[in-house]
């Protein structure tokens, strides 16, 4: 099992989150799905012999949002220019 944070731009409401959970969640694979409407930050619990993060963002995509994998540095907040 294996963990993604993934930030997911342009949810503008929570009810844009709980769709992207919702999709996410209707794929195998997928065992674990928070994201935020606040922060924009989904975390992905998965299993990696059934999806990959590519995969995932895929998934997103199709609900009509960008995302990105956050690597971690980007988690401690230290940005590349």
């Amino acid at each position: 099992m294996k963990k993604a944070v993934v930030k997911v731009d342009w949810l503008l409401h929570p009810g844009d989150a709980l769709a992207v959970e919702k999709h996410l969640r209707m794929h195998p694979g997928i065992k674990h799905v928070e994201v935020s409407p606040v922060s924009g930050v989904a975390i992905v619990e998965y299993d990696e012999s059934l999806i990959t993060v590519g995969g995932i963002q895929h998934i997103v995509a199709e609900c009509g949002y960008h995302c990105r994998v956050f690597r971690p540095h980007d988690i401690r907040g230290e940005h590349e220019t």
